[in-house]
């Protein structure tokens, strides 16, 4: 059942400085996987894209970042070294500015992203064990604080059209990243497997596809809003750059303000459950004015709301999904989502020609995500009503 937690495998928490470090991380992969976005603007007009594909790079990072989560496996620490491993070498590719390699460049950024997110995650999991839900929330905010802080820090790059001394700058980054897990984390027990699946039962089985649909469209619902709001907002018309880029971070902003939050005793007061389903109403009612009131500053506040209403939804659905199973696979479907929804935003949007049509897919998604909900709770339901009788 929903609320119960299954027992899985746990390690000692490790020191505190492993801890920053790690969060330290996680800001630099939420700056990573939002900087393709802020930079989209700027990359099509020296690459010459259409929106077809530029959401084809979106599309290529993040299904690269779904097969990173399959290849993450038991062994954290070594999949979290291939990660930032192969993170630093895309971003040398990048830097050189060749526009023919920008395609493999971001499908083995992504690869790298997916494996440094998710054995980071499952290692902090592993870690606290039935706290994991308020620890994957303040994970999590880390990874907001940095697709927050990246647009803003993107942009004096953005500014000058200097994109290479952008991509070194994060190069040098992510190695000091990869020479920390490699010198300071590679001591780290390896997790023990399970001799059974966690994943038993038909009705367990039903719930598990369940939580991973909700997963896969929460983070179709997030990549797609945040991938295109620059370019939404300076069509509608946002008269610099800048401000165009402030909506992407605005709502980075917003989603790292609420799972800030939630990663502390709130969760545990409001409820699970609750914030679930009330952050699931609020990013698509929000997703819906940011396409029915095209104004530029308007989408901005817009775009506030979605993020702090999407913030807790993925780390909660995370922290569900971990109680049935100790494997990272799964994360491999918010990759998918991450993949193909801003893809098709973008193949709707060249189809139309009109990228406000194109963002009608985040609102569709959002509205999957509250019949997938009331589905989740309905199964839970009955599951509780069959146990008693």
């Amino acid at each position: 059942m929903i609320d119960e937690t299954l027992k899985t495998t746990t390690i000692p928490t490790q020191r505190t400085s492993s801890t920053i470090a790690l969060s330290a991380g996680f800001v630099l992969t939420g700056a990573g996987t939002v900087m393709l976005g802020v930079l989209l603007p700027v990359l099509s007009l020296r690459w010459g894209l259409r929106d077809s594909q530029a959401g084809l790079l979106f599309f290529l990072q993040f299904s690269a970042s779904g097969l990173g989560a399959i290849f993450t496996g038991l062994n954290r620490i070594r999949a979290m070294a291939i990660g930032y491993g192969l993170i630093t070498v895309t971003l040398g590719v990048l830097a050189l500015d060749v526009a023919r390699s920008a395609y493999p460049a971001f499908f083995f950024y992504g690869l790298g992203l997916g494996m440094a997110m998710t054995s980071t995650s499952l290692l902090f999991s592993d870690r606290w064990g039935d706290e994991r839900a308020a620890k994957l929330e303040w994970l999590n905010f880390a990874w907001s604080a940095g697709a927050t802080a990246g647009p803003l820090c993107f942009l004096p790059f953005l500014r000058r059209g200097d994109v290479r001394s952008l991509f070194t700058a994060l190069l040098v980054i992510s190695l000091a990243m990869f020479a920390w897990v490699v010198l300071r984390e590679r001591h780290e027990p390896r997790v023990i497997p399970p001799t059974k699946s966690s994943v038993v039962g038909r009705s367990v089985r039903t719930l598990f596809s369940l939580l991973l649909l909700l997963a896969m469209t929460t983070v179709g619902v997030e990549t797609s809003l945040s991938g295109w709001l620059t370019t939404y907002s300076e069509r509608a018309g946002m008269r610099s750059l800048a401000g165009a880029a402030l909506a992407t971070s605005i709502f980075w902003f917003g989603e790292m303000l609420s799972r800030l939050a939630f990663s502390t005793p709130l969760l545990a007061k409001a409820g699970r459950r609750a914030v679930l389903q009330w952050g699931i109403w609020g990013v698509t009612i929000s997703s819906i004015l940011v396409v029915a009131a095209p104004h530029p500053w308007f989408i901005v506040v817009a775009a506030g709301a979605a993020g702090a209403f999407i913030g807790p939804l993925y780390p909660l659905s995370l922290s569900y999904l971990l109680e049935l199973s100790p494997w990272g696979w799964f994360f491999a479907v918010g990759g998918l989502g991450s993949a193909l929804f801003p893809w098709i935003t973008g193949l709707v949007s060249a189809h139309y020609h009109s990228l406000r049509y194109g963002l009608i897919v985040p609102c569709a998604a959002g509205l999957a995500m509250i019949a997938i909900t009331a589905l989740i709770f309905a199964h839970d339901q009955r599951d509780k009503a069959a146990a008693t009788g």
